[in-house]
């Protein structure tokens, strides 16, 4: 099996989405595992069903907003914050319909070379020990189309960026319970112990890859398209 990988050379949210959104439906080889990275310029996203007044302070100026075609919370796409997304075939991985299932088994891989302190926590989220407690640097969340998963997230490797969050954001009208009411700058952190987005992409591929058995085949972002069968 092999695991395509590309970093999308685009840095604009709304085209990232659009190529996800378009990737996901597209002919693929259920056979081979896909994987993208991409980082954009500033811009808030929003959960398929979540409302802007609730999520964002919309009395102050803010960076453009989108909604994904997935659930999940609000997000600030910023440089700093490493998004990833994941294709995978249903056809192939038939025991991954369970939905609770692909989040743990995806989370475990994504995680397997982050550190020994990262866990998942929440239903979807991956988290550090810091000074005691778990503090988030990874929110994800999963569309299900033409029986393919796509399993995006995002991984914040920058304290600059978490600084931001608070500014545009309001807290989550729902949060999970390992969150304790803190604000974003107690409950968030940055990928521990890797700092460098590069070695954080490595790092992704490499647990990826050893979780489902597969070979990396890397790409380069002019060739991105090529792995659409």
């Amino acid at each position: 099996m092999i695991l395509y990988t590309a970093e999308l050379k685009s840095r604009h949210c709304g085209l990232n989405l659009a190529f996800e959104d378009f990737f996901l439906t597209a002919e693929k080889d259920s056979g081979a595992l896909y994987l993208l990275f991409y980082e954009n310029f500033p811009a808030l996203v929003l959960g398929k069903s979540l409302e802007l007044e609730k999520e964002v302070f919309t009395h102050k100026k803010h960076p453009p907003v989108y909604t994904r075609i997935s659930g999940g919370g609000s997000v600030l796409h910023a440089p700093g914050n490493l998004n990833y997304s994941f294709f995978i075939s249903l056809v192939r991985f038939p025991e991954l319909m369970n939905v609770s299932l692909s989040y743990e088994r995806i989370l475990q891989a994504v995680a397997a070379k982050l550190g020994k302190n990262v866990s998942r926590e929440g239903y979807s989220d991956l988290a550090t020990q810091s000074r005691g407690v778990a503090r988030k640097f990874s929110g994800n969340a999963q569309c299900r189309k033409r029986g393919w998963i796509m399993h995006h997230g995002t991984l914040l490797y920058s304290r600059e960026t978490i600084r931001k969050i608070p500014l545009y954001l309001k807290p989550p009208p729902k949060e999970p319970e390992y969150r304790r009411g803190r604000r974003h700058s107690e409950f968030m952190t940055n990928v521990l112990p890797c700092y460098n987005r590069f070695e954080l992409m490595r790092r992704v591929r490499l647990g990826i890859a050893s979780a489902f058995g597969a070979q990396l085949q890397l790409f380069t972002p002019a060739q991105s398209a090529d792995i659409v069968a």
